[in-house]
């Protein structure tokens, strides 16, 4: 296999470090020269190019998501990122009102909508929680003292759990990532720490099924479809679910954002003199540097594409991350810009949006399996932005600790963000 780019005669390794510092060349060659590329080392099919992508998330009876049961239902139970058809439509409809949609607007509405929702409300508590808890020698890793600790807080908050127990929360929620990883240990890990959440869960959840309060527990508990209910190990699936999609990704989020924002200061500078540049800003973020990247389908009908028979039972990786970049969508696609004319700035929705010269970032998914959080991780990304810059002034990236992208262990983001400010 060659290609006129002498840097890629050879077949690239998508599972090297190299490719996780920067992936774009590689994802750009293939784009190009192998839009349907069978990695030799695992032989997963990797679908590379925006419309290819799109068209894959949209055809769930062919691209199916049952492979995710052998990593997410194995740690977390029953879990909807592991249903098909009929199935995943019941326990999306009844789980779903929570996140996305007018039925239950006490949770996620859309943040401009309605200022005094519990979402805001939560985020506003809990950033400023944390914000007060801030060194007060004027420097801290925004990492661990902010990104790495709001999504767990505001999760708890509209679980209604106890605060005192947020070390167990966090401990749960960095075990249960690190459970989805292919290794042994830590897959068993995972189950085990779920195993522990699960009999913490459970006395509250049954306690909640007959007096039910106004928190999301208790919400998931009377929700119904067709007289249908979510049984209460499908609860705690979901529960156990959440404290992950709903931490590590939101967490990841904010930290590329917070990243991308210092790294570009005269798009900083814009986002600091009209707040409501953040949410333009953490829209861009997900197309540029979204932390999860793709999806894994597993193929339940050959298909051709680009004069490639994928054959059933294949194993497909859609790049959402090569998606985001492709030139063919967005112009300059590898540059950061809060202010390109291509990207569809609006709120999020499931079957995309291309209109004319407009595109949706794919940074949450399509279809069926869109991210049920996204309305939570936005709300949090970019509240907690304008609280920060709200509370702290001449924020900048300590001297000699900008850390490299793709660096942290799990997804692709940074370990730390070393910055120093001044208090207003």
């Amino acid at each position: 296999m060659t290609s006129s780019n002498s840097n890629f005669d050879i077949p690239p390794r998508l599972n090297s470090q190299d490719f996780q510092l920067d992936p774009y060349p590689v994802l750009r060659w293939l784009r190009h020269e192998n839009p349907v590329y069978i990695d030799p080392e695992s032989g997963v099919y990797w679908i590379t190019r925006y419309q290819d992508v799109v068209d894959c998330f949209n055809k769930p009876q062919i691209f199916s998501s049952r492979i995710m049961h052998d990593s997410h239902s194995v740690v977390f139970g029953p879990s909807l990122t592991a249903m098909d058809g009929e199935e995943h439509t019941m326990k999306r409809n009844i789980v779903a009102p929570e996140f996305v949609g007018k039925r239950l607007e006490a949770f996620l509405p859309v943040i401009e909508q309605n200022a005094h929702d519990l979402i805001e409300k939560f985020t506003e508590n809990a950033a400023s929680n944390l914000i007060k808890n801030f060194s007060s020698n004027r420097e801290v890793d925004l990492v661990d003292a902010f990104t790495a600790r709001l999504p767990v807080a505001v999760i708890v908050e509209m679980l209604d759990l106890p605060r005192t127990d947020l070390p167990f929360f966090e401990e749960c929620y960095s075990t249960l990532i690190r459970g989805l990883a292919p290794l042994p240990q830590l897959r068993e890990a995972g189950i085990q720490i779920n195993l522990r959440f699960h009999d913490y869960l459970d006395p509250i959840v049954r306690e909640r099924y007959s007096a039910p309060k106004e928190d999301l527990i208790s919400k998931l508990c009377m929700a119904e479809v067709d007289g249908e209910r979510l049984e209460i190990e499908e609860i705690k699936a979901f529960t156990s679910l959440l404290l992950v999609a709903g931490g590590e990704t939101t967490d990841k989020a904010i930290a590329n954002l917070w990243w991308l924002l210092l790294n570009h200061p005269d798009q900083f500078d814009a986002v600091q003199k009209n707040y409501d540049l953040i949410d333009h800003a953490f829209t861009e973020m997900m197309r540029h540097s979204d932390p999860v990247g793709g999806e894994p389908r597993e193929v339940h009908q050959s298909v051709e594409m680009h004069n490639v028979i994928i054959p059933e039972g294949a194993i497909v990786h859609l790049s959402m991350r090569s998606g985001n970049h492709d030139e063919v969508i967005f112009s300059d696609p590898d540059e950061f810009n809060i202010f390109r004319n291509d990207l569809y700035f609006g709120k999020e929705m499931r079957v995309g949006f291309h209109d004319g010269n407009k595109a949706s970032h794919l940074g949450f998914g399509l279809g069926k399996h869109f991210c049920v959080g996204y309305q939570m991780a936005r709300a949090e990304a970019v509240i907690g932005t304008r609280l920060l810059l709200e509370t702290l002034k001449n924020i900048r990236i300590k001297s000699g600790k900008n850390p490299v992208m793709g660096t942290a262990e799990i997804m692709r983001s940074i370990p730390t963000l070393e910055v120093e400010y001044d208090r207003r």
